[in-house]
């Protein structure tokens, strides 16, 4: 019976003393603030003033992050081997019968691949 009183203490014992904050959350000394437009700045604190527009958008350093082939899904992945090997009708391949009819459907998938990349600043806009 005591040893069961004893364990329930020792379990029970860390719930009763208060949640201690984050390290991160402890030396947060600095007061800097993002305002907005024309929002007001408290006194007692350094703000960094952005436009309007910028206000519900993602922040900029976030935004700058490059896109990368391991952050390339498995899908889009799955969707440029989906032609590696074809042969036959709509392939753009000389090889089996009607092997010349995919040629246009491949150009214009790679077309749209490289409007796709250029959008998202993966090639130059000159090439």
């Amino acid at each position: 019976m005591l040893k069961k009183t004893l364990a329930a203490i020792a379990l029970g014992a860390p719930l009763l003393l208060p949640a201690a904050p984050a390290q991160a959350q402890r030396n947060s000394n600095e007061q800097v603030l993002v305002i907005f437009g024309n929002d007001s700045c408290p006194r007692d604190t350094i703000c960094v003033r952005r436009s309007e527009g910028e206000r519900y958008r993602i922040p900029q350093e976030l935004r700058r992050i490059k896109p990368s082939p391991e952050s390339q899904s498995w899908a889009a992945r799955a969707r440029s081997m989906e032609y590696v090997g074809a042969s036959g009708i709509n392939s753009c391949t000389p090889s089996g019968a009607g092997g010349w009819t995919g040629c246009y459907q491949q150009m214009l998938r790679q077309a749209r691949e490289e409007r796709r990349a250029r959008a998202n600043g993966e090639l130059p806009d000159g090439q």
